[in-house]
């Protein structure tokens, strides 16, 4: 494959003798002049998803056909919140194990007319009965599944306050597709077949979720294809529709209330009334330059809990190494730039046993969140890495176990009016708690894995994270990390990214923005590279297939514990890119990928 993409661009070269760009298959003029050839970048599989182009708005959605209702709702002059809230609602149903009304999400919006920021957390909080010993002496299984894994749902609030705060058309607008979906039923896509094909056979028999999935004529899960029917969520949305005022203190949320109770949820009444969705300060973080062809570019994320900050901090260490030719960037072989990822990748995930939400850090996590956020933060990082070995754990600088979630589901947008939009949500473990409400159809969360359990040590004798613990009404720390980045210069949006996918968002993402600003590579090429995953502990490097042998010896030579492995993060990306569009003579051109690991799709116009 490598050996034809070298090919294809030597024949492009030859017929193009001036030396236009190989723009629409890897590289992009986003940030800097196209250093290397095709063969020079970052090892790149050309995945079978394609690279979009639209001239003024595009969304990209890891769940098929929910961009299209996005777009559609933009075409009819919604904002961008409300295509966002449609896409999403549509994403909740595609892709039930990821995402849907029984869970959370974390939203970043720039605002282009006002050059301005907005940061919405949305994230479950734990209920108020909770504690940090609430699972002492119980069955380790009531910490991911059944009524004690779950957290007080907030997806819905958390739509509502969005639009009223930035939404166009009517509330109850936003929701008829997603009734008609429930009613009508959606087929099971590829990507569920496989969820169900790994935890289905867990659901207990009878259940609520059992239920839904279940094929009574064939005596069988569902397969792909098949249609999911939910008919009791579909009356529950057209309610919410009619009343989302009733989502706060009316009938909506005793509903919700009867079916917490109805499994023994710790959840009260008053805990679902109290819920607030948290207009927060956006965090704003330079990124280092590469010399002056490279415009300044901002950051912009939602605060801790979510982990943007880490890839700022990221982005920011491996742009301290400056590639500037072929030797630069692979030092003849590609080990060293492999090398320094996974160096960064464990450093930062070391810095974020020690972060927890924002309103609730000591004096010391606010000045280590602070020190995240300079170039000088990320100099000491890049000071720690070694290009001639690995260290011992306690050289990365973390005493405590490190949190493994998964899950998620992402979207970005970039509308009409030059704003952009990332969200991330989710239910976090495939299928959250497993627990489906018989009056709503809701599938609710089991967030409360994601704090870390008192009392209790990992693998490898560590203890859990002081400021990962459980606090009553608190928000557990979160890998989702929701990215738009600006040029600073004039305040337009040059890329809107984020990803699904547990703790693989951090290392995925940090990976495919690395690769489209600082390398050059659009964001079909960026999100295609070959990635690897290491998040401290476990203390193996995971990396894709295709990542070519001598590397990987490379790596093992130096010290890393490699392992293959099917890296499931998905990435979904937007570039304003400084190109002309089909059919357009002005130099903008939004370029899309939907991440072919998960199967989503992009749409725009």
């Amino acid at each position: 494959m490598l050996t034809a993409l070298v090919f294809a661009t030597l024949l492009f070269a030859a017929i193009f003798p001036l030396g236009l760009r190989f723009s629409f298959l890897l590289f992009s003029d986003f940030a800097l002049p196209n250093r290397f050839a095709i063969n020079e970048a970052p090892l790149a599989f050309i995945s079978p998803s394609t690279l979009g182009h639209y001239h003024r708005a595009a969304i990209s959605s890891d769940a098929p056909g929910c961009a299209t209702q996005g777009r559609k709702i933009l075409e009819r002059n919604g904002t961008i919140v409300d295509a966002a809230i449609v896409t999403l609602l549509c994403n909740g149903l595609v892709n039930p194990q990821s995402m849907g009304v029984g869970g959370g999400f974390l939203m970043v919006y720039y605002k282009a007319t006002e050059k301005k920021a907005y940061a919405l957390d949305a994230r479950e909080t734990a209920p108020s009965a909770a504690s940090p010993n609430m699972y002492d002496g119980r069955d380790p299984i009531e910490r991911t599944h059944g009524p004690l894994s779950i957290a007080v749902p907030s997806e819905l609030r958390g739509y509502y306050a969005a639009w009223k705060k930035f939404g166009r058309l009517k509330w109850a607008e936003l929701f008829q597709d997603a009734i008609k979906m429930c009613r009508k039923g959606t087929p099971i896509t590829p990507t569920v077949d496989r969820m169900l094909a790994m935890y289905g056979t867990k659901f207990p028999v009878g259940s609520g979720i059992w239920k839904l999935f279940y094929n009574k004529t064939e005596g069988r899960l569902k397969k792909r294809g098949e249609l999911l029917i939910r008919p009791e969520l579909g009356s529950f949305l057209e309610r919410v529709a009619a009343n989302p005022e009733d989502l706060i203190t009316g009938r909506l949320v005793e509903e919700m209330r009867a079916d917490l109770a109805e499994v023994q949820s710790i959840i009260s009444l008053q805990d679902l009334i109290d819920y607030e969705p948290l207009w927060r300060a956006p965090v704003e973080m330079p990124l280092r330059a590469w010399g002056d062809e490279c415009p300044s570019l901002h950051l912009l994320t939602t605060p801790p809990p979510s982990s943007g900050v880490l890839i700022g901090l990221a982005l920011n260490t491996l742009a301290s190494y400056n590639y500037t030719d072929k030797e630069g960037l692979f030092d003849g072989d590609g080990v060293l730039y492999y090398h320094r990822l996974a160096e960064a990748f464990k450093l930062i995930f070391a810095k974020r046993s020690f972060l927890t939400d924002e309103c609730c850090m000591n004096t010391e996590e606010e000045q280590l969140l602070r020190k995240i956020m300079t170039l000088p933060g990320a100099d000491e990082i890049a000071a720690k890495i070694t290009d001639t070995g690995t260290h011992n754990l306690s050289y990365y600088g973390s005493i405590f176990a490190s949190m493994t979630d998964i899950g998620t589901s992402h979207v970005s947008m970039v509308g009409p009016e030059g704003d952009g939009l990332s969200i991330t949500s989710t239910i976090n473990m495939p299928f959250g708690s497993g627990i489906v409400g018989s009056r709503t159809g809701i599938l609710f969360n089991n967030e409360m894995n994601d704090f870390s359990i008192a009392g209790t040590t990992n693998f490898f004798g560590l203890p859990p994270a002081p400021a990962h613990l459980i606090r009553p009404k608190g928000r557990p720390f979160s890998s989702m990390a929701p990215i738009i980045v600006t040029d600073a210069a004039n305040g337009t949006v040059r890329l809107v990214i984020g990803a699904s996918g547990g703790t693989q968002i951090i290392t995925a993402t940090i990976q495919a923005t690395y690769a489209n600003l600082y390398l050059g590579m659009n964001v079909k090429g960026a999100i295609d590279s070959i990635r690897i995953h290491h998040q401290l502990l476990p203390k193996t490097m995971r990396y894709e297939k295709n990542l070519p042998s001598f590397i990987l010896q490379g790596l093992k030579d130096l010290g890393h514990e490699i392992s293959e492995s099917d890296l499931t993060s998905a990435v979904q990306a937007i570039e304003v890119a400084n190109l002309p569009c089909p059919g357009h003579s002005e130099h903008q051109c939004l370029l899309v990928n939907a991440d072919y690991r998960k199967g989503g799709d992009h749409d725009g116009f």
